[in-house]
């Protein structure tokens, strides 16, 4: 009887570790992509591991910053190392803090001894390097991935999002160097096609800068997301990403004072979508290349396993407490 009660206990202690341990493992997502720069190699005793965790570690413990933008030094000469952290604009201090924490800890096990490398999470991104990186425009290495959906009429619907992406690029541009972020949403007029835009650029990066490289960004739509109801194109320096359902916490972005007029893009050309499932890697960190996208049925298989370890592990042992409470 007594060995039944204190299984029974167990069973109620365990239980909502198990939830929990479930729930984590479904939460912390894959990143979207990483990548080891070929530049530079590092020894797990040396100075630059050191500086590189210090700063690391002086990013995610950093509460006074509330605005999702991190870059720092830590250390001198060849040892000296680098860092940028950017969370998505529209993200809580908490969930950017988070976010970075766990970017930090799986970046340094992909690329456990490179001096330089990036990785990308919806949330936040972040990368270092044994360069000075602040203030300078980089699209290499960059991915794009797509909703596999349609549009109904893909002339209208590419037309809106253009004059769409175009106003929200000038907006961002305008940020000062705490944030360059926008979002907006609009509606094709004939076929009532609804889409929704996100853009944002590292704001240490200039007016021109920043325009620049969402610009660069944009102009890939035709390649990677053509006929697609939602895509994205992803860069160190910038990003945006369209889809025809709200993906964005609805805040209100302020642009400073006096704006410069908005330009309006082209249209892109009419273009067959690319097969991105299995494209090469970029031969280096400033390459301007594709790296390859796993595909979503790939995704969820791996988030499937991840969920079948979990519960392989801990399943045995709820089983074996509810055994002894039913002795």
């Amino acid at each position: 009887m007594a060995m039944a009660m204190a299984a029974s206990k167990l069973l109620f202690f365990f239980c909502p570790i198990f939830i929990y341990l479930l729930v984590l493992s479904i939460a912390q997502a894959d990143p979207l992509y990483h990548f080891c720069s070929k530049t530079g190699n590092f020894t797990n005793s040396s100075d630059y591991k050191s500086n590189l965790n210090n700063l690391l570690s002086s990013f995610s413990s950093n509460t006074k910053i509330d605005y999702g933008f991190y870059n720092d030094s830590y250390g001198q000469n060849n040892d000296k190392v680098t860092a940028i952290s950017l969370c998505r604009g529209d993200k809580k201090p908490e969930t950017c803090r988070s976010c970075i924490t766990n970017s930090s800890q799986v970046l340094t096990q992909l690329c456990p001894n490179q001096k330089e490398a990036y990785i990308w999470y919806d949330d936040c991104m972040l990368r270092y390097s044994n360069r000075f990186i602040v203030g300078s425009m980089e699209f290499g290495p960059h991915f794009w991935m797509y909703n596999v959906n349609n549009v109904t009429d893909e002339k209208e619907f590419y037309e809106k999002l253009n004059v769409l992406l175009g106003n929200l690029t000038n907006l961002a541009a305008l940020g000062d160097s705490r944030r360059k972020f926008a979002t907006g949403n609009a509606t094709t007029e004939n076929s009532q096609q609804k889409m929704y835009a996100l853009v944002q650029c590292t704001p240490d990066l200039t007016r021109q800068q920043c325009s620049d490289c969402l610009n660069q960004a944009i102009k890939l739509i035709p390649t990677c997301c053509s006929k697609r109801q939602g895509g994205r194109v992803v860069s160190p320096s910038c990003h945006f990403r369209y889809e025809k359902d709200p993906f964005y916490e609805l805040v209100t972005t302020t642009p400073p004072p006096s704006p410069a007029p908005l330009s309006v893009l082209p249209p892109p050309p009419q273009a067959t979508p690319a097969p991105l499932s299995v494209l090469p890697p970029p031969p280096q960190a400033t390459a301007d290349a594709v790296p390859p996208r796993a595909s979503t049925a790939a995704k969820i298989a791996k988030t499937s396993a991840i969920v079948q370890t979990t519960i392989a592990n801990v399943l045995p042992i709820l089983l074996l407490l509810w055994s002894l409470q039913h002795v």
